[in-house]
């Protein structure tokens, strides 16, 4: 989601969900179960990928060095690649945004998949360069069952943006998320070991926030 933000803006974005959790709680009989919710929600987002690549193509650009997308490349074991640089020549960012999020995308001729399979327990593709501390969003620990990763439902999509919204508000104020979701901030301290794409405290910094 932070690629469409930045790329559409945070309304659009919204809309975008949440319409089509109106849409499938419209057509509940078309969304019958797992197997024909991740068909249908690949498929529509596949389309959705494209139209959002041609259609704010002059601003693909600005997302240069702004936006890394972490995708898995089987080469031919899995490999995390990081992408940064995006443009709508041979629907490259299509590629990369679609490979963020289904179970197997092309990608520069590589089979690719999520970034979660090569990130750790949390799937955080942490930055290594060490010039800065960094934000984790635990998205195991949003409370959301695991099939809602298949099955896409309007007031899951509502809770999951109230749940985002009224924990990043208490993090920024006492720097702790709320007792049912410890943990699904934290603030990983300047010279924490990241290289595993787990954050490993040093010993001289800072307390965790979380």
């Amino acid at each position: 989601m932070p690629f469409e933000v930045a790329l559409k803006g945070e309304n659009a974005t919204l809309k975008s969900h949440l319409s089509y959790g109106v849409l499938t709680k419209e057509n509940a009989d078309k969304y019958s179960s797992l197997v024909a919710d991740a068909y249908l929600q690949d498929h529509h987002w596949r389309l959705m990928a494209e139209w959002q690549t041609q259609k704010f193509a002059d601003r693909l650009g600005e997302l240069d060095g702004r936006v890394t997308l972490a995708i898995s490349c089987f080469t031919p074991l899995p490999k995390l690649f990081r992408i940064s640089d995006f443009t709508a020549e041979r629907d490259q960012a299509t590629h990369a945004f679609m490979a963020t999020g289904t179970y197997v995308e092309t990608y520069e001729g590589k089979l690719c998949t999520d970034g979660g399979l090569t990130t750790g327990s949390k799937m955080t593709p942490l930055f290594q360069d060490g010039l800065r501390p960094q934000l984790i969003v635990d998205l195991m620990k949003t409370g959301l069952p695991g099939k809602s990763a298949f099955t896409v439902r309007l007031d899951d999509y509502v809770r999951l943006i109230k749940v985002g919204m009224d924990e990043m508000r208490l993090f920024l104020t006492t720097g702790r998320a709320s007792d049912g979701r410890r943990g699904i901030l934290q603030m990983c301290p300047l010279g924490s070991d990241v290289g595993s794409n787990e954050c490993k405290q040093a010993a001289e910094s800072p307390i965790f926030l979380q």
